[in-house]
């Protein structure tokens, strides 16, 4: 079976982490039986080295922004040529931007098509113009191109369906997919993490991995944080991720403003986040939109729990209500922190079962096992 992948790119990020999970499963049980080739539309990335090991090809499109219209037509061309000459049994296109390409590719491809969808939804406040544009010509198209649509959250079908126009009788729900062997519970190293950031034994940490957008609603969480301070000598926020750095000029000033920058860390981007999840005493999500929030399943499988906002399916993933916030504005989060930091202090045998069912439940439900072969169920059925 030959399967061709396109994706925007294989930077570090959800729906690339996702890609690369499912091919790198797919090859050790397949072995020689699946060709995999994964198509770009922009070229290198974090993932690419890893994948080419595992005997995955790879081309890219090499768009940029500054190209000319006539240099796209050209790329459109160039991939309508490849795909005939590789004859695919299945073309998986992932996220808005690969979706749209597809709809140029040869038509009698039609038939082996699936799109794939990562967000929970589009919002005008912190969603570019063009993202929302592409996925409403793509939904309209959507009733007669792909064989079917690939979603990962609940919310993500509800919103395209009825506010982007897509297909009602193609959707299908596939959960991502994490590994135990990769995200583990480790003494080890938790203490490496704490010592190499002169953290004492009495302190609390509290860990945000993402990037710096308006969709993480960073300044909400800085803001109740903040409060959070005053009743609290020993709490530390550890931050991590894409543009979660001192370089960041408007993070820094809105720390600066809040009075908080001996008690926020940051860590950058970092290529593993086993050891912070270990570190950490809880993982904190605060977005307005996600779909499937991958930090949520790896801190989980790391028996580190998460309070989160009720954003994508982070309830079925947590499958736990007291930490899933019903409002995500500060109010709530500050109401929200101090109960699960009296749980943490003062219930110790309750967190210490909380951390075991943690692991449990994304082992369960969530393995990449599953993910892999709910795929091929909806590629080949």
């Amino acid at each position: 079976m030959r399967i061709i992948h396109i994706i925007n790119s294989l930077r570090k990020g959800g729906a690339e982490g996702n890609l690369y999970r499912l091919c790198k499963f797919q090859k050790k049980k397949y072995k020689n039986k699946i060709d995999i080739i994964i198509v770009t539309l922009i070229k290198n990335g974090f993932y690419e080295n890893e994948l080419k090991k595992k005997d995955i090809k790879i081309f890219s499109l090499d768009l940029n922004r500054k190209n000319k219209f006539l240099y796209y037509i050209k790329k459109i061309l160039k991939l309508r040529k490849f795909i005939n000459n590789q004859c695919p049994d299945i073309i998986q296109s992932w996220m808005y931007h690969s979706n749209f390409i597809t709809l140029f590719i040869p038509r009698i491809f039609y038939g082996k098509l699936f799109w794939n969808i990562r967000h929970s939804e589009l919002k005008a406040e912190f969603s570019k113009r063009t993202t929302i544009s592409i996925s409403i010509i793509c939904g309209l198209f959507s009733k007669f191109v792909p064989t079917k649509i690939i979603y990962c959250s609940e919310k993500s079908i509800n919103f395209h369906e009825n506010h982007h126009f897509y297909s009602k009788i193609k959707s299908s729900l596939v959960y991502n997919g994490y590994s135990d062997k990769i995200y583990y519970p480790s003494k080890r190293l938790r203490s490496n993490f704490r010592i190499k950031n002169l953290i004492k034994k009495s302190d609390i940490i509290i860990g945000f991995a993402g990037r710096y957008s308006k969709q993480k609603n960073i300044f909400s969480m800085l803001y109740a944080f903040s409060k959070i301070t005053k009743n609290y000598n020993n709490i530390y926020l550890y931050m991590v991720g894409r543009d979660i750095s001192s370089k960041n000029k408007d993070l820094i000033t809105d720390v600066n403003n809040l009075n908080i920058k001996n008690k926020v860390k940051f860590l950058n981007e970092q290529k593993n986040l086993l050891e912070f999840y270990n570190g950490i005493d809880f993982l904190l999500l605060t977005s307005h939109s996600e779909s499937f929030p991958n930090v949520v399943a790896e801190s989980m499988l790391c028996s580190t729990p998460v309070l989160s906002s009720n954003a994508g399916c982070a309830k079925q993933i947590i499958n736990n209500n007291r930490f899933v916030m019903s409002n995500n504005d500060y109010s709530s989060i500050i109401k929200n922190l101090n109960k699960t930091i009296n749980i943490f202090k003062f219930k110790r045998k309750e967190w210490n079962l909380l951390k075991k069912n943690c692991r449990l439940q994304i082992k369960k439900n969530f393995s990449i096992q599953n993910m892999a072969n709910t795929y091929m169920k909806n590629w080949i059925f």
